[in-house]
């Protein structure tokens, strides 16, 4: 399969400081591997051999309780990575990754990575912002699950949703069972919160596409004021 690799590392914050030759030179190392819909990338425990960067489609991270219910970390696409920061520490996956679609994912090896890093250092400084960032929003995950209800953090994730695509109008980035995963809450629950959001006329909903009506009362649904 042909695919542009320097145009998707372009595409990611780690690699997007790099001129065309050092774009050259990482691509060299990168490893191309598709996967159909619902097939696994990596088990929580494996070890972290290298990590990923998502070209074409659609990867979910996700846990699994000792019950074995699954709760959804993220959704990754074109141009985000994955477990890049698991992969630099030498740790184990701590979590599954799994296809949502067909995808195209770029591996780039722990051993290949190491020897980037020590050629240009700046890109081991993104790394370090980008676990900062994974630090905080794990921190605001755990936040919300304690104290937020449902309705709150769907307006959050509508919210967040919006600032990432920067506009009010907006497809889901996951089936509405999957975000019912990722609010740990069940589909029946998710459905009643979204009809109860159109009702308030915070927000416009058709199958998966939304728009949001009024940002100001669905910020303040959001914070719990």
């Amino acid at each position: 399969m042909e695919i542009d690799i320097e145009k998707y590392l372009k595409k990611t914050s780690l690699f997007n400081c790099l001129n065309s030759f050092q774009l050259a030179r990482l691509g060299r190392a990168i490893a191309i591997k598709s996967y159909k819909k619902d097939s696994l990338i990596f088990s929580e425990g494996d070890p972290a051999s290298g990590f990923y960067i998502v070209a074409e489609g659609k990867v979910k991270v996700y846990k699994l309780s000792p019950q074995g219910k699954e709760y959804i970390m993220n959704v990754f696409a074109s141009g985000q990575t994955i477990a890049e920061v698991t992969a630099f520490s030498g740790k184990d996956y701590p979590a599954y990754a799994q296809a949502v679609t067909n995808s195209t994912l770029l591996f780039l090896p722990k051993l290949a990575l190491l020897d980037i890093l020590r050629e240009y250092p700046e890109i081991a400084l993104r790394m370090l912002a980008a676990l900062s960032q994974r630090q905080r929003r794990f921190a605001e995950m755990i936040e919300d699950l304690s104290l937020r209800d449902v309705t709150c953090r769907l307006a959050k994730y509508l919210l967040r949703l919006a600032q990432e695509r920067q506009s009010n109008t907006f497809n889901l980035d996951m089936q509405k069972s999957e975000l019912a995963l990722k609010l740990a809450t069940i589909p029946e629950t998710l459905s009643r919160n979204l009809k109860k959001l159109k009702i308030r006329k915070m927000i416009s909903l058709k199958d998966n596409r939304v728009t949001i009506l009024n940002p100001q009362a669905l910020r303040k649904l959001a914070e719990n004021l």
